[in-house]
């Protein structure tokens, strides 16, 4: 089998689909793609999620704020799913940047539950973060940042509107199932 495909019952899956289009958002640094072949992998990896959480060797909680339970290692995952999405993942990566060389730091699913949130906070040890949407979630009417994933970060233009440097506002990005971002970590 190719290494460009990964192989998900009968189906054989491109892992950088020919014609994916990939966007930059308000902010150059940041881009999305949208996965239109979700309907052939996301039961089974939504399926492997759900099982995780169950397992204390892939369930992490830290506290409400800490980003939810964080089900650890999607690549010890054993699917076939989690592979074609970690590789989906490098494959952005080698699109946005220049480097050949995509090292997978760490590698989680986040399952929020009522009060669960996730702070402000970098990455350390990457240059790029990916975030993939599985399942967004329940949106709350009466928040318009409730169950959304929000940019708080003065290097970004568009949360510094009234003075460079100085945030004011949130870059909040619409995000779908199956759409993918990349952005600093």
């Amino acid at each position: 089998m190719s290494k460009h495909v990964i192989q998900i019952g009968i189906r054989k899956l491109r892992i950088w689909p020919e014609r994916q289009v990939l966007l930059a958002l308000d902010e150059p640094t940041i881009r999305t793609t949208h996965f239109e072949d979700a309907a052939h992998y996301h039961p089974g990896l939504k399926r492997r999620a759900m099982e995780l959480l169950r397992d204390s060797k892939f369930r992490d909680f830290y506290f409400h704020g800490g980003c939810g339970t964080k089900i650890r290692h999607i690549g010890n995952w054993a699917r076939p799913e989690a592979e074609l999405i970690q590789e989906r993942a490098r494959a952005l990566f080698k699109q946005a940047y220049p480097n050949e060389n995509a090292v997978i730091d760490d590698s989680w699913a986040s399952v929020y539950e009522k009060g669960d949130y996730c702070m402000p906070h970098s990455h350390h040890r990457s240059v790029a973060s990916v975030l993939y949407v599985l399942d967004p979630g329940d949106q709350d009417p009466s928040d318009n940042t409730g169950g959304k994933f929000c940019f708080a970060d003065p290097r970004i233009k568009a949360c510094c509107q009234v003075e460079p440097g100085r945030m004011t506002q949130l870059l909040v990005p619409t995000l779908h199932e199956a759409t993918m971002m990349l952005f600093p970590s």
